[in-house]
């Protein structure tokens, strides 16, 4: 199923709006992915790449297979981006992927504390970064750390720390804030180059 969304980003909807939009999603028992990605799949592409890599920080990346649905989520939404395609294009079976309501809620308290900080310290800056055709930088940095995501399952805090970095990113480019971007860029390659000594 394909779910229309803004190929652009744009800066209209800040990380705590995506928040909230996540919130109005939640069923009685249990919400699945594609209910998620519906509802806020208007604002653009990147809020749906802010979605799994602010999971990925957080307790849920303890849930067995999350880790790895993360990192195909990241890749599959980076690649559409990087086509500039007019639609989302998911998985039947992503679609359905479901959590307890109730978990879901709980961390998305503990969402809001990060997408606040972000929306406080996000401006437009060197927009140029982060806008065609120079935005297929961090939209391709994103596809690439979304395929290592799910290889790294096993090694700890590092999808995690992947995570964080894509976080960075998609704030700069959900604001079009270039100089964030190229922050989560270098990050990045300092953590990319760290988590292969270790590994």
């Amino acid at each position: 199923m394909e779910t229309e969304t803004k190929t652009a980003s744009t800066p209209q909807s800040g990380a705590r709006a995506v928040v909230d939009k996540i919130e109005t999603t939640l069923s009685a028992d249990r919400t699945r992915l594609g209910d998620v990605v519906d509802a806020i799949g208007h604002a653009g592409y990147t809020p749906l790449l802010m979605l799994p890599a602010l999971a990925l920080v957080s307790p849920l990346s303890g849930v067995p297979g999350f880790t790895s649905i993360c990192g195909i989520l990241i890749a599959t939404v980076s690649a559409q981006m990087m086509l500039r395609r007019p639609k989302l294009w998911l998985p039947g079976w992503m679609r359905r992927t479901s959590l307890s309501s109730a978990r879901v809620h709980r961390i998305i308290h503990w969402f809001r504390l990060p997408a606040r900080w972000l929306d406080c310290i996000t401006r437009q800056r060197l927009t140029g970064l982060v806008t065609p055709p120079f935005s297929i930088l961090p939209q391709g940095l994103c596809f690439t750390l979304g395929l290592i995501i799910p290889l790294l399952e096993l090694v700890p805090l590092t999808s995690s720390i992947l995570g964080a970095v894509i976080v960075i990113l998609a704030a700069g480019m959900l604001a079009g804030d270039g100089l964030l971007a190229l922050t989560g860029m270098l990050v990045a390659a300092a953590a990319v180059s760290g988590i292969a000594a270790l590994v």
